[in-house]
């Protein structure tokens, strides 16, 4: 959920709201919050408050790992090229082609 601003940080969630839904619209709700990754009072709230949930995607998560990696190993052989002149086509050849699958699996 997204946080609150620094003047609402003193302030505690004490009052209770509460309203009665069915139980296909319990179902509904619970399963949004689950795919947004958040407990069902904060999606609740950031519904009825308007704000922006701060949804982790586990799958982005990972692909920016990975992301990260390839760039690691895009800067090693840069690293390499500038101190020795040379360079392994077939190294910098695989490091590029993880990353345009890795894009690719982003753009999908």
């Amino acid at each position: 959920m997204g946080r609150r601003s620094p003047s609402d940080q003193a302030e505690r969630r004490t009052a209770f709201v509460g309203f009665q839904v069915t139980p296909t619209e319990r179902a509904e709700l619970d399963e949004r919050a689950a795919s947004a990754g958040v407990k069902l009072s904060d999606y609740v709230r950031a519904a009825a408050l308007g704000y922006r949930l701060n949804v982790r995607n586990p799958l982005t998560e990972k692909a920016l790992f990975e992301l990260g990696a390839i760039g690691n190993n895009l800067n090693q052989l840069a690293r390499r090229v500038n101190t020795t002149e040379r360079l392994d086509p077939e190294e910098l050849a695989n490091a590029l082609r993880l990353w345009r699958e890795m894009v690719a699996r982003l753009r999908a």
